[in-house]
């Protein structure tokens, strides 16, 4: 079974290219039944809060498969967010720091998109 970690950078300006990975992940998950993880980072925590529906579906479809979708504190703290907002949502707040560690040391390859 393959690890594989997604490190979402791309933010709603590139809502194309962060559903790409955001649906990526989810097939990787229930079709192939890989160990997946996702990660908001930079101008990608913005996504937590989108009002696009087609986010707000990717999301969605992510939870129901039982994918915790994480993100960046510090992150959503400097681009002004509501933290409470983020995690009504499901997103699990962590700092990046320490959930790259974590997964590099679990072996998970971390896909940048």
């Amino acid at each position: 079974m393959a690890k594989i970690a997604f490190w979402i950078t791309a933010g709603p300006e590139l809502e194309s290219k962060a559903l790409a990975g955001l649906r990526l992940a989810h097939r990787l998950k229930t079709v192939r039944k890989q160990d997946v993880k996702v990660y908001l980072f930079g101008p990608g925590v913005a996504l937590a809060v989108s009002e696009s529906p087609n986010v707000v579906s990717a999301l969605a479809e992510l939870r129901e498969a039982g994918l915790i979708v994480g993100a960046c504190p510090a992150n959503v703290q400097n681009m002004g967010l509501d933290e409470k907002a983020i995690s009504a949502v499901g997103v699990d707040l962590k700092p990046a720091g320490e959930v790259l560690v974590d997964w590099v040391e679990a072996g998970y390859e971390v896909v940048g998109i």
